[in-house]
């Protein structure tokens, strides 16, 4: 998401704050639609998150029933055009889910296949908030894993982050299991160099690598692609030991897309970890890769 300094005068926050207090919503996107970038076609983050932190401050001290307040302040801002009101309104909705889980879970979907890149990633943050916050929600982040559409699908895979702690770890790796062998290229980019690798495998190195000695005996490439993937991050990073621990065992796979994997893999830890990576390539690459391939 675009972020930096905000473009928000003063005199617009503290007018931004009366609107909010007489519930002009209206007025509220027509001030951030002056100062939006053409980074997203929307205003800052910083400018954003700041309307989105006034009116859940309002809704919260106006003592009356929040959860009502929520659903119908985010399906005002949900039902419009102006991408900046689709992700204040998404960012506004998830919090009143139990007062309509259908009409909620369809501005979920909705709002997952956006046009706009950016409102697709407030989706990707509004899935993994309501099943923070409404585990029944999980079972229907199962059934859309298998979604026709690859922007749900990957709005899915950031669902996982709803439950990475100790208790509901298998649960969010179901979710990331039934992902694994997504032929999507903005899922895979996305489930196992980004969420599986930095988010699951920096918390949970040891939960992480069991997971993925567990994905080892599937044959599918792009499966394999993730597992492989997991470690070009801050995870193999600070875990070699474990990278090295997994990678080991496709040294015979002979499939493209698994060798282009290993090679940038194996390029990233190569540029943090250069005596045992060579150490390694030279044990079980050496017919693959030369190092002169992987320099940097």
């Amino acid at each position: 998401m675009n972020s930096g300094n905000s473009l928000l005068s003063e005199k617009d926050k503290i007018k931004i704050k009366n609107l909010i207090s007489s519930r002009n919503l209206s007025e509220i996107i027509k001030i951030l639609e002056k100062v939006k970038t053409s980074h997203a076609n929307t205003a800052k983050t910083k400018d954003k998150r700041f309307v989105i932190r006034e009116i859940v401050r309002e809704i919260i001290d106006s003592g009356k029933d929040t959860g009502k307040d929520y659903f119908q302040t985010g399906l005002f801002f949900c039902r419009r055009k102006e991408d900046n009101a689709k992700e204040i309104g998404i960012s506004l909705i998830w919090r009143g889910y139990k007062q309509n889980p259908g009409k909620v879970k369809e501005f979920l979907l909705k709002t997952a296949d956006d046009q706009n890149w950016e409102v697709r990633e407030y989706a990707g943050s509004a899935f993994a908030d309501t099943l923070f916050y409404n585990r029944e929600f999980y079972k229907d982040l199962i059934e859309w894993t298998k979604h026709p559409t690859e922007n749900v699908r990957r709005a899915v895979v950031f669902s996982a982050l709803g439950m990475r702690d100790e208790k509901n770890l298998n649960k969010a790796f179901r979710i990331l299991r039934s992902l694994m062998n997504d032929r999507s290229i903005y899922v895979r980019k996305n489930l196992g160099p980004f969420i599986l690798g930095s988010y699951f495998g920096n918390k949970f190195p040891e939960e992480t690598t069991a997971f993925l000695h567990n994905c080892l005996n599937d044959r599918d490439l792009y499966v394999r692609w993730n597992v492989i993937m997991s470690f070009n991050n801050s995870f193999g990073k600070k875990y070699p030991g474990k990278a090295f621990e997994i990678l080991k065992y496709f040294y015979d796979d002979e499939n493209l897309v698994v060798i282009r994997a290993m090679r940038s893999t194996l390029k990233f830890l190569r540029r943090h970890h250069r005596k045992v990576t060579d150490e390694f390539i030279k044990k079980y690459y050496k017919d693959k890769f030369n190092l002169a391939e992987l320099n940097l």
